[in-house]
């Protein structure tokens, strides 16, 4: 029986890294991961290293991989701690946008079983697919019993149920401009509009109750224009929509009327 809860670790972390990589790899995961990686280049390096090692212990079991798998886990293990020590409210990005609430012990003890799973598991002669393909009740058992546990660790389901049994109004949550900004570039309003712009960069942005509003500079039959998008802080990018106004014409509102620019967080 413990060479067989040893052999379930390798598909149980293939499949952990893989969902690792997938939380990154989806719209707004990089807003989540901690600043020190939220580059876009870094944080697609990490989220295809995470897919390729998890890949790698399906199909090969070479000791090199297998140790790579104990460095990675290891790493995640410091890295969550120093977020946790730190207090600084950081999420850890673990599964990107999903990880969004702040690095708290449980993902370090969760790390450190994933750790621990890894250093037993290195010594395992099958691959992670021949350990799949041979697999009986007991093997399903030991799986489903390491994804239970792995679940009662993960910060991400407790945050999930606190937010189902007490929902925060779109209007008060903190959503980190990052985010709008993921939502905001696969947008088909940024679609039709990119090609007008004149800068990548906004030039003014603000938040009233449960939208962002950015506004970006361009042009349009050689006339200067003002590109105005309006990003929910709680919807994806089919909800984004866009407004276009000469520049001469569009002043912002500083009454009841309108968006104050000054008045509101972005």
């Amino acid at each position: 029986m413990t060479e067989l809860f040893r052999e379930v670790q390798i598909p149980f972390l293939a499949a952990v890294l893989l969902a690792a990589a997938a939380g990154k790899a989806l719209p707004r995961g990089r807003a989540q991961v901690p600043a020190r990686y939220r580059d876009g280049a870094v944080t697609l390096a990490l989220a295809a290293g995470e897919a390729l090692l998890g890949v790698l212990l399906l199909t090969t079991s070479m000791f090199a991989v297998r140790l790579a798998s104990v460095v990675f886990f290891a790493t995640a293990t410091s890295v969550v701690a120093d977020l946790v020590h730190s207090g600084s409210g950081q999420a850890c990005g673990c599964f990107g946008r999903f990880s969004a609430g702040p690095a708290r012990r449980l993902g370090v003890v969760r790390a450190g079983v994933l750790t621990g799973a890894a250093i037993l598991a290195a010594g395992v002669h099958e691959t992670g697919a021949q350990i799949l393909a041979s697999a009986d009740g007991r093997s399903a058992a030991l799986l489903a019993a390491d994804c239970l546990a792995f679940l009662a660790l993960s910060p991400e389901v407790a945050a999930a149920v606190e937010r189902r049994l007490h929902p925060v109004p779109c209007e008060l949550r903190d959503v980190p401009l990052d985010a709008t900004y993921a939502a905001l570039r696969p947008s088909a309003a940024w679609r039709e509009h990119a090609a007008s712009l004149t800068s990548a960069e906004p030039t003014d942005v603000w938040r009233e109750l449960c939208h962002r509003y950015l506004v970006y500079p361009g042009e349009v039959d050689g006339r200067p224009v003002e590109v105005v998008f309006a990003v929910p802080v709680d919807g994806g990018p089919a909800a984004v929509r866009a407004g276009v106004a000469w520049s001469s014409g569009w002043e912002h509102q500083d009454d009841d009327s309108g968006p104050q620019r000054v008045h509101s967080p972005v």
